[in-house]
This record gives C-alpha cells, structure tokens and sequence, in this order.
C-alpha cells in the first residue's frame, strides 16, 4: 500500500466510526472508543507518546483528519492536537499555515520536538527539596511524559499541587503551536470550569515577578 492509499484508508475507516463518535459525545460526554480502527504503524517517535496516552488514559486517537491534514494524535471532541515529528519531517512555514489554517476551524495543536519524545527525567525526590527543582521543570518543560501531563490537567481534570500550576501554564504555552486567534476549547462535559492557557500564564508571570523581586532583596 503506498502512502496515498494509505491515507484514504485512514480516512475511510474514521469516516465510518466518527459520526457514531460524535454522536455519543453530544448525547453523553463519552470520548472513550476503540482507538485500533486500523492497524496502526508508528514511527519510534509517535510510539513513544502513543505508549504515554494509553498509560495516562488520555482520550486521544491516531491520524485524525482535520482540515485536509492528518493530525499525529487528536481529540476530535475538543478539537485538540498532539504533533510529534522529528524536524526532518516539518518544514516551519508550511506548519504555519497548517496550524492557521487549524486554528480557524477551532484546533488547539500542541507540538512536541522529536528529542523531547526520547529525554527521560528521573524524580525521585519532593518537589519541595530546591535541588530538584530543576529536575521537575525539565521534566514538564523538555519530556513528552511532562507535556502530556500538563495537557491531561488542563484539558482533562488531572491533578497537579497548587504551586506546580505555573509550571503546568508555562509548559503550555510553550509548546502550543496554533496561533492565538484560537476559539476557547470546547468545555468538557464532565468538568464545570475549563482552564485556559491565558489565566494559567497570569499566574506563571505572577511567579516570575517574585522571582526577580526576590532577587533584588525583596523578599527575604
């Protein structure tokens, strides 16, 4: 089967589940299906963040189709995208216009860079040790592990401790690759109040500004 082929493939067989998909989301709030429609062949890359979606249990499926493109992971129901290519397979100003064009149909894409996919942080310590702070920020800001659990926390309901939520924002904001003319995601129907990235990063510079404060000798 060559690439073409294999694209229609993908495309008939959402074309087949979606509209039920849809359906039983409107009627129930449900985002959880059989993501193996097709038998799926990842690169080492996409099986990486597929192996972390599956253990965080997040509602995302292989090569949604939106807009004419083939989204690596997606929530169709929020509209959310996951991209996770190595740069040799990206080429900036046609992911430009690819996102633009994303974003204007109500699509929040997230992107992930190939190297973030492989890099493991170890964290065996609390949070709250200042040595290992820089570890717990490298793993949010620089691992596909961290990047998913931010996304899981603020468009799923995942928990997180209150004086990590900056770090969550920042890790969003970061690696948020659709401009801002992006609609407000849908809410989910089993969570009262959505986070928007907008009100997290509020509280991420909140934290810097104390940062520089107490650097001056503001704080002691």
């Amino acid at each position: 089967m060559n690439l073409n082929e294999h694209f229609r493939a993908i495309t008939r067989a959402y074309s087949v589940v979606m509209p039920e998909w849809l359906e039983d989301y409107e009627a129930t709030g449900n985002m959880w299906h059989d993501p193996y429609v097709m038998d799926w062949d990842f690169t080492p890359i996409e099986r990486h963040v597929w192996s972390d979606l599956r253990d965080m249990a997040l509602p995302f499926y292989p090569q949604i189709p939106a807009c004419g493109y083939f989204l690596d992971f997606a929530n169709p129901f929020l509209k959310i995208g996951i991209e996770c290519d190595g740069k040799a397979w990206h080429d900036a100003e046609r992911d430009r216009v690819r996102d633009a064009r994303l974003a204007a149909a109500g699509w929040t894409i997230y992107r992930i860079e190939g190297h973030e996919c492989f890099r493991q942080v170890d964290l065996h310590v609390e949070f709250d040790d200042e040595p290992a702070r820089g570890d717990v920020h490298r793993h949010y800001e620089s691992t596909s592990t961290g990047i998913l659990q931010a996304i899981k926390w603020a468009h799923f309901g995942g928990q997180v401790r209150d004086d990590a939520e900056w770090l969550m924002g920042a890790t969003l904001f970061n690696h948020r690759s659709t401009p801002d003319m992006v609609p407000p995601a849908r809410e989910v129907r089993r969570r009262s109040e959505p986070v928007l990235i907008g009100e997290l990063m509020a509280g991420y510079l909140e934290t810097l500004a104390r940062r520089v404060e107490r650097s001056r000798g503001g704080f002691t």
